[in-house]
């Protein structure tokens, strides 16, 4: 919207934002951008006569309610469009410093209307998206926290069903599921040479669930992921078993060590805070580090992390490929969130797969096609999925618990 307003964007950008204009979900978004660009005064300048002309009733408002129009008493309310008098009114009663944040918030609504009015144009008679086709609909909800854990002696308890309190005990540990919704190992007095016992926990499609391992460490599991652990850490390391996904927050132990094994790596580290990858669908497994040091190994393969990198291995290659993803694409799951950056369609629909428990099937080439954008893992599919098609790329249909990807040819 900055370089918009500074007449810097490219075209390629152009169409991005004319993109993101189309769906109102991003509405509240770009008001509040609106509303943090006109605070900066940067643009002062009162809006042409003939932009005026084409405010839009409901754009007008909605510049309003973001600006804190304040008379010259400090103790005078904001006034919200709700609360706003009749436009020749508030006109008479501003002052003149109000007057002009006030011609600030016109000119920013005189531009969005101005881009409303383009997007209009380009969205009817250029890319005429297709519709949403729902063919002998079920709801698909999205995920939540569900798991399951299977206890020693191979029994299991479905912790979503479970109550709080202790749900079960091994050794001299006790398994409890706390308030919150975690489940916790609490260790008493026992037998440190006692035989390890060795527990999992399993998220399905459309699951994820927290776990507080013995040692303190929690654990963040993704959809379709599973985590084995001793009930007790005992030697001189503390080894646990993962597939799929799961984000670290390590408790320092410094003289036990605390391994990650996954699909033939090995992540090492003291104290930190780290994602693992190791989904078998996905071409290569990805550790990313936010805090700390690990140490990453593959055969012969090894190399130390610092802050900010994803180490990524791919089958039997004998080196890691060292890059700086943006975290907050990395973490959006943890966050409940979904967040693609020049993502490719396989990639998030794999994604969605995992979330939503459903079945994905392609007709035609989607290769090359790849999408920006974030939005909540609350939301039904169909939200999700009609805001994909939006970009005019590509489109969906679904029948029953399968998904139909499809790119959409622009004449």
């Amino acid at each position: 919207m900055e370089k918009y307003l500074g007449n810097r964007l490219t075209p390629g950008e152009s169409r991005r934002l004319q993109v993101l204009m189309q769906t109102e979900h991003t509405g509240p978004a770009l008001e509040e951008m609106i509303a943090g660009i006109l605070a900066e005064n940067r643009y002062t300048t009162p809006p042409d006569p003939d932009l005026q002309q084409q405010f839009d009733k409901v754009m007008a408002t909605a510049a309003l309610r973001q600006a804190l129009v304040r008379r010259d008493d400090p103790g005078e309310t904001d006034i919200t469009a709700q609360q706003a008098m009749p436009e020749e009114d508030n006109l008479r009663h501003l002052s003149r410093k109000n007057l002009r944040t006030f011609y600030r918030t016109m000119a920013a609504a005189a531009v969005l209307a101005c881009i409303l009015a383009g997007v209009y144009t380009w969205r009817y008679y250029y890319v005429q998206p297709k519709t949403l086709v729902l063919k002998k609909s079920t709801e698909i909800k999205p995920g939540g926290h569900k798991a399951e854990l299977i206890l020693a002696d191979g029994s299991t308890i479905v912790l979503d069903e479970a109550g709080a309190g202790t749900v079960g005990q091994q050794g001299s540990t006790k398994i409890i599921k706390l308030d919150s919704g975690r489940l916790a190992y609490h260790a008493v007095n026992g037998n440190s040479n006692a035989a390890p016992e060795y527990n999992t926990i399993r998220t399905p499609k459309g699951g994820q669930y927290q776990v507080v391992l013995p040692d303190g460490s929690q654990v963040w599991m993704n959809a379709a992921s599973s985590l084995k652990f001793p009930v007790a850490f005992t030697g001189n390391s503390r080894t646990v078993m993962l597939t799929g996904e799961a984000y670290f927050e390590i408790a320092q132990h410094a003289e036990k060590p605390f391994i990650v094994q996954t699909s033939g790596i090995e992540v090492k580290v003291l104290g930190t805070q780290f994602n693992v990858m190791a989904y078998a669908d996905e071409a290569s497994i990805k550790t990313t580090l936010l805090e700390g040091a690990v140490r990453v190994t593959q055969g012969a393969a090894s190399v130390m992390m610092k802050p900010g990198q994803q180490a990524s291995i791919a089958g039997k290659e004998d080196r890691f490929l060292i890059t700086h993803p943006e975290m907050e694409e990395v973490m959006a799951w943890k966050e409940g969130q979904f967040r693609f950056r020049k993502a490719e369609i396989p990639v998030i629909m794999r994604q969605i797969a995992r979330w939503y428990d459903v079945e994905i099937e392609y007709k035609g080439d989607v290769s090359g096609i790849r999408m920006y954008g974030s939005m909540t893992r609350k939301e039904n599919i169909e939200q999700l999925l009609e805001l994909m098609e939006q970009t005019g790329r590509v489109h969906f249909t679904i029948n029953g618990n399968r998904i139909t990807v499809m790119p959409v040819t622009i004449n």
